[in-house]
C-alpha cells in the first residue's frame, strides 16, 4: 500500500498503533504524518483517545457503533473523508 494520501493513511492508522505494517509501510506513514498537520493532529488525538479510554475501559465495553461514530466525528471535524 503506497500511502500518499490522507485517507490511505488513516486507513492504515490501527495497523500502524498495532505494529502490523511493514517497514515500508511504516515509513511512508511516519512521512506522511511529519508533513502533514491534518493528520498529524488527528493521530495525536485518537492515540490520546485510546489510550485514555484503554485505561479507563475494556474494550468490550464501546459499542461499536460508538467507535464508528467518533471516527466519523474526528475525520469531519478534521475535513477528511473516509
Amino acid at each position: 500500500m503506497d500511502m500518499e494520501t490522507c485517507k490511505e493513511v488513516l486507513d492504515a492508522l490501527t495497523e500502524y498503533l498495532e505494529g502490523d505494517l511493514s517497514d515500508l509501510e511504516r515509513q511512508q506513514f511516519e512521512r506522511h504524518m511529519e508533513g502533514c498537520v491534518p493528520c498529524d493532529a488527528f493521530f495525536s488525538t485518537y492515540r490520546a483517545s485510546r489510550d485514555l479510554a484503554r485505561q479507563t475501559l475494556r474494550l468490550e465495553e464501546v459499542p461499536i457503533e460508538l467507535q464508528v461514530r467518533v471516527r466519523r466525528f474526528l475525520q469531519q471535524r478534521l475535513g477528511i473523508a473516509s
